[in-house]
C-alpha cells in the first residue's frame, strides 16, 4: 500500500479525532523532538540556563517574548538557525534534520510550555 502524502495524513486525521486532539498529538511529538534537540539549551521547560557547552540560554518562554512571537517567526528561526534570524549562531539550523510538520509539532510543544 503507498503510504499517504503527509498533508493527507494530515487532513485524514482532523477529519477522524479533530482538531483539539491532533494539536495534542501534534504536541506530543513536538515533545519527543524538544526533548532531544533543543532541552540541552533551553531546558525541559523553556527556561534557559541548561548546563551544556553553550553560553547560558535565556527563558525561551518568557511572557511578553515568547507570546508575542509568530509561528512563522519561531519556525524560520527553528529552520535557518539563530544567526539568520540575528540570534546567537550557537542555535543550530535544523531544516536538514526536521520537515516542516515537525517543526510545527516543536512550535506546538512550545506554546504548551508554561509562560513565565
Amino acid at each position: 500500500m503507498r503510504a499517504l502524502h503527509p498533508a493527507m495524513a494530515l487532513a485524514f486525521a482532523l477529519s477522524v479525532i479533530g482538531p483539539a486532539e491532533a494539536r495534542a498529538q501534534n504536541a506530543a511529538h513536538g515533545e519527543a523532538l524538544y526533548g532531544q534537540l533543543c532541552a540541552g539549551c533551553h531546558g525541559r521547560d523553556g527556561r534557559g540556563g541548561a548546563h551544556t557547552f553553550m553560553p547560558h540560554v535565556d527563558t525561551l518562554t518568557k511572557k511578553g517574548y515568547i507570546d508575542q512571537m509568530p509561528d512563522e517567526y519561531l519556525a524560520f528561526v527553528i529552520g535557518e538557525g539563530g544567526a539568520a534570524a540575528g540570534k546567537s549562531a550557537y542555535m543550530p539550523s535544523w531544516k536538514s534534520k526536521l520537515g516542516e510538520q515537525e517543526i510545527q509539532d516543536v512550535i506546538a510543544h512550545i506554546r504548551s510550555l508554561p509562560i513565565y
